[in-house]
């Protein structure tokens, strides 16, 4: 056999071995997105870590994981139960709002999805700056990256299905995910001021393009002037939140249930079941 033709050969069985990696990546990639939609989510799309020049120093998805090459980013739904929250016995700190802690949950199952499949995968915590509340990974710059909204006027990300009232998470891996587009074509700002004309401390302006029309440290002071008057850590503005126009919806979130139980049934409905259900695990 002619060295031309071995070379031949080596090189059609590359392909085929990158035409399989493709493939398997493609797979995993909706097979992951199938299963965060199963948990919750609306949607879910991957950022590239090497799009992120807009990342604070010391806040990059490479300062978390340095192989870093996907970013996966999901959102949540929440309507008007952003605020909602829940009372833990015990509990005196940490987040309270019930879909925040759903998300962090969802975090964590996409993270052992990851590990399950040979992946290596963190999930991004913690805050870099504390006192300016700055976390170590900006969620509305991962959800930017991957195209699931853009910069509002007031520093939020404005989705086009649900506007403001989503929750993102995000899990970082090493595994070469195929990266999304940004979200182009859609500017929900262009021709609104609502949220200039509300906003209490004045940290919005008018003549600057988002996300440099938000004076975060002025929006923060405020916020943070609240709680302390109010004697509440937690306590939030929601001005710009509550008032955006774009998906704006009384859909909530979530609604509250029980598991059943067999005391949630009739005496006579209850003995009924136990005795089919008894005679059946006899059998």
């Amino acid at each position: 056999m002619h060295s031309d033709q071995l070379h031949g050969y080596a090189l059609l069985y590359r392909k085929e071995t990158m035409s399989d990696e493709v493939r398997r990546l493609s797979d995993l990639k909706n097979d992951l997105e199938r299963f965060v939609k199963g948990l919750g989510a609306y949607a879910m799309r991957v950022a590239d870590p090497k799009d992120f020049e807009n990342a604070i120093l010391g806040c990059h998805p490479r300062n978390f994981l340095k192989n870093c090459n996907s970013v996966v980013v999901f959102g949540i739904y929440v309507g008007l139960d952003y605020y909602r929250s829940i009372q833990l016995e015990n509990k005196t700190i940490g987040e309270n709002r019930i879909m925040h802690i759903f998300r962090d949950w969802v975090q964590y199952r996409v993270f052992e999805f990851l590990q399950e499949r040979g992946c290596h995968a963190v999930v991004p915590t913690g805050l870099f700056d504390r006192e300016k509340l700055i976390h170590r990974l900006s969620l509305k710059l991962v959800a930017y990256e991957a195209g699931l909204g853009v910069y509002g006027r007031c520093g939020i990300i404005i989705t086009p299905e649900y506007g403001p009232r989503v929750n993102f998470g995000a899990v970082l891996t090493d595994v070469m995910l195929e990266p999304d587009e940004k979200l182009t074509n859609f500017n929900p700002c262009l021709d609104c001021r609502l949220c200039v004309n509300v906003c209490p401390p004045k940290a919005i302006r008018e003549d600057l393009s988002p996300p440099t029309s938000h004076n975060r440290d002025r929006c923060v002071n405020f916020v943070l002037k609240l709680r302390g008057r109010t004697d509440d850590n937690r306590f939030l503005c929601g001005y710009c939140y509550n008032n955006c126009p774009v998906g704006k919806t009384d859909k909530p979130g979530f609604r509250l249930s029980k598991y059943r139980n067999l005391l949630d049934l009739s005496v006579q409905e209850r003995e009924r079941l136990i005795s089919v259900c008894v005679r059946e695990v006899a059998t």
